[in-house]
């Protein structure tokens, strides 16, 4: 139990670093429309989604992660609010949202991927049932972790790719768990150039 906290701490903290230490990623807003939502999208991983940008929406970071195995790109999105506090050095960070997006090495389903690697699923931290779910017209399962923050969790194996979606959050009322499920709602898996 032990090192699943301590896997859940080090997936935020992964996160909150790959924000610190990129900076914000301008290129990863595609589009940003009137109603302060920006698209991200990578054709390089056939993936994208809408989130809701300026001052109350949200600051994205993306990173390609070195040294994490099979892990292809981490996007972390923090509250404009957070992103422009100083965290403290060795603090806990804010509660954010991330999207892992890792190689399916082994083809496994979104259950069978997530039962086997917990350290990024948190599925041993579940509070109540997982449930089945579709993402993006892809099989996924969603399910909730208690962990240092509550958060809401779907994990969608697509083509070559498995999917982690994250959204963090202190309170039911905040918008960082209100806004997830649209995050979740608006995933599209775009063909990959090169694939058929």
């Amino acid at each position: 139990m032990k090192n699943i906290f301590i896997g859940a701490i080090a997936l935020i903290l992964i996160g909150i670093g790959a924000y610190l230490s990129l900076g914000v990623d301008k290129d990863a807003e595609n589009q940003v429309g009137e109603n302060n939502t920006a698209v991200y999208s990578s054709p390089e991983i056939g993936f994208e989604f809408s989130y809701k940008t300026g001052p109350a929406g949200y600051v994205l970071t993306e990173s390609t992660p070195e040294g994490e195995e099979n892990l292809v790109r981490s996007l972390v999105l923090m509250t404009y609010a957070d992103a422009n506090k100083d965290i403290p050095s060795g603090g806990e960070g804010p509660a954010i949202m991330t999207i892992l997006i890792f190689k399916n090495t082994e083809k496994q389903k979104s259950q069978a991927w997530a039962d086997e690697h917990i350290a990024y699923s948190s599925i041993n931290l579940k509070m109540g049932e997982v449930s089945e779910a579709v993402v993006g017209g892809a099989n996924a399962i969603r399910y909730r972790v208690d962990g240092l923050y509550t958060s809401d969790n779907a994990i969608v194996a697509h083509g070559d790719n498995v999917y982690v979606l994250t959204g963090a959050f202190l309170d039911e009322n905040s918008d960082l768990h209100r806004d997830f499920g649209p995050l979740v709602e608006s995933v599209r898996f775009i063909p990959i150039p090169g694939q058929e």
